[in-house]
């Protein structure tokens, strides 16, 4: 196998392998109140708009999931995948709708005005809407003002970031949802010779298992350095 030199920024990001997102394998660190408020709702039928801001890789659409895993209420995901063929007859059949970047979605009028029209069928049927953004509500520039208010009418809630520890705590679920466990002096090493950042380090678990798988050796750290210097 040829072998090239690995570029630590350029990783490729993939979670595919986290195959069922759940509450018990989302990391809360300091985010008890917004997965404790989350979880209640995934079984409430009181009417609400909560808006969720979390930086890029903080685990929004691993709630999203969590939210539509748990609860047994009809729901529906709007993500940019889904955006071009939105129908939102269709969608307002649903019972608790999730929009998930919707700072991503608004790239045209017409999108915009899809998912202002949609949400405020939700309000008026006294249904569940969970929205998340990468942005702040006030940073989000928005053609139709009153999409704003409507974002704005219920809860905002904030995932902070994680820290060292909790970051690890990832890395650790994620190497275990692959079947091996990853040793605390491996996560140590991995923390303090490359990015922190949450997405480059849960691709390294992905990379990590795929090549001990591949080479037939053990996950050490002489064999971290081998691997992340050429690939």
């Amino acid at each position: 196998m040829k072998e090239t030199k690995l570029n630590k920024e350029q990783i490729p990001i993939n979670f595919s392998f986290i195959n069922n997102k759940s509450f018990e394998n989302f990391v809360i660190g300091k985010d008890s109140i917004t997965v404790k408020i989350l979880r209640e709702l995934t079984i409430s039928d009181r009417a609400s708009i909560i808006f969720i801001r979390g930086n890029h890789s903080s685990g929004k659409t691993h709630l999203c999931l969590a939210m539509n895993n748990a609860t047994n209420k009809n729901s529906f995901i709007l993500n940019k995948k889904i955006m071009p063929s939105i129908n939102i007859q269709n969608i307002s059949k649903y019972n608790f709708l999730i929009i998930d970047d919707i700072d991503c979605l608004l790239e045209n009028f017409s999108d915009e005005e899809s998912i202002f029209t949609l949400i405020n069928e939700f309000i008026l049927m006294k249904k569940i809407i969970i929205i998340t953004s990468t942005k702040k509500v006030d940073k989000i520039i928005f053609k139709i003002p009153d999409l704003a208010s409507r974002l704005k009418w219920d809860q905002i809630l904030e995932i902070p970031e994680l820290n060292d520890d909790d970051k690890i705590k990832v890395l650790q679920k994620n190497a275990y949802e692959r079947g091996w466990n990853l040793e605390p002096k491996v996560c140590d090493y991995i923390m303090n010779h490359y990015k922190r950042d949450l997405y480059f380090l849960c691709n390294c678990v992905k990379f990590i298992d795929e090549a001990s798988l591949s080479l037939k050796k053990n996950v050490t750290i002489p064999f971290i350095k081998r691997i992340m210097e050429y690939r």
